[in-house]
């Protein structure tokens, strides 16, 4: 019997004329710091310039400089085209790289993109693990530096159910159901997927982009998420208790001949698994033991400008984030906050600039970039934000070496 199908399976196969391109980069990085920094993966993520900590003799402990180098960013996908299925274009993509999935798996190869796309024309259906609607693709900041300038914008990727209706040759609008896989959101027991698994809900987005003019484009995304951070509470009691969320961005990209701008204001509840400021607390404990939630609202915008042609490009990205503090009051008790569960807590603002030049031969590049990073430390009040906050500050010069193919 199966040998019987075998025609049948050659004939499908030539029907469909399946291509497969492989595809990727080899990367190498140094990097200097001229402070101690928050950042993971080698150090190749750049979060901000550490608090200071002062020892016994009163010298600041990070008040020193560092040095990366690495190669994790290397990447590896496999593209396949050509096959059809139910009156549509299919194509599949199945991507990674070495940046693992935490700081301690450095350097193992970690799942980055793995999705299927039927395409009608007018409209696709995309499932698999991709961007999070809310990175836009079309518009993020083109530095070189592996965390496309968290926590100012956003990044993640997640399994997804998505659809993409397309408005003609202007634009689109999508709506999307997605989970969390590597970028996770934060409770009590630490960055954990299972607090979107235990809500039963998936979290639920939605995308518009729009042409208005040649080379003028708007566009916007608002999502909703649910978590549920305990099914036991403190008192070793069964407890429903949940948190949701909300997000948006609005973006704006203009383009020329030679020149490209683009410019993303962001807001939103619980921006952690974005790898942004903020998160949720705890604003009180019920007499049966549950803990109720609050969100830490947090707000971002940034600006990226750059050339597109020539084989020496320059670029110029600047970015600013602030914590908005906490929907309603944390929870107290004797040790402190009940519970807070927050990227950069104690931070009241971050903000980020610096220029970048690249140099292109064929498919080889050599980019370098300084950054300079400040954020505002201070003390946390009752209502999430912060106050008495003095400013540290770090500078970032790195080269980055990139061939594609």
């Amino acid at each position: 019997m199966f040998l019987g199908l075998l025609p049948l399976v050659g004939m499908a196969q030539k029907a469909d004329e399946v291509k497969v391109k492989l595809s990727g980069f080899v990367s190498a990085e140094a990097i200097y710091d001229s402070r101690k920094t928050v950042n993971s993966r080698e150090g190749d993520v750049l979060l901000y310039p550490a608090n200071k900590d002062y020892d016994a003799n009163g010298e600041d402990l990070n008040d020193r400089s560092e040095l990366f180098m690495t190669s994790i960013h290397s990447r590896l996908s496999v593209g396949i085209t050509g096959f059809t299925a139910f009156g549509a274009k299919g194509s599949a993509t199945v991507q990674g790289d070495f940046v693992g999935t935490s700081t301690p798996n450095s350097g193992l190869f970690r799942l980055r993109h793995a999705f299927v796309k039927l395409d009608w024309g007018k409209d696709q259906l995309l499932v698999g693990k991709y961007w999070h609607p809310m990175f836009v693709t079309s518009c993020f900041p083109r530095v070189p530096s592996w965390g496309a300038a968290i926590p100012f914008n956003v990044l993640g990727r997640a399994p997804q159910f998505r659809y993409t209706r397309n408005l003609g040759d202007k634009g689109y609008f999508l709506i999307a159901a997605l989970s969390e896989m590597d970028f996770k959101s934060t409770g009590p027991d630490g960055p954990n997927v299972k607090y979107v698994q235990q809500a039963s809900i998936p979290e639920f987005s939605g995308q518009i982009k729009y042409d208005l003019a040649k080379g003028f484009t708007l566009g916007a995304t608002a999502g909703y998420k649910f978590l549920k951070p305990m099914v036991k509470n403190p008192a070793g009691l069964k407890t429903d208790e949940m948190l949701s969320s909300y997000q948006m961005n609005a973006w704006m990209t203009v383009k020329t001949d030679k020149l490209v701008w683009n410019v993303t204001t962001i807001y939103g509840q619980n921006m952690n698994n974005f790898v942004m400021l903020g998160g949720y607390g705890v604003k009180g404990v019920n007499a049966n033991g549950d803990y109720e939630f609050t969100n830490i609202k947090t707000s971002s915008i940034w600006s990226d400008v750059y050339t597109s042609t020539g084989n020496v490009r320059y670029g110029l990205f600047a970015g600013y984030t602030k914590n908005l503090g906490a929907d309603d009051d944390l929870a107290t008790d004797t040790e402190g906050f009940v519970g807070l569960y927050s990227r950069g807590a104690d931070i009241d603002y971050a903000y980020q600039f610096g220029p970048r030049v690249e140099f292109y031969s064929g498919s080889f590049m050599i980019a370098t970039q300084a950054l300079y990073t400040a954020a505002a430390y201070g003390t946390t009040q009752i209502d999430g934000t912060v106050a008495d906050s003095k400013e540290v500050g770090s500078t970032r010069f790195s080269v980055h070496l990139k061939y594609s193919f």
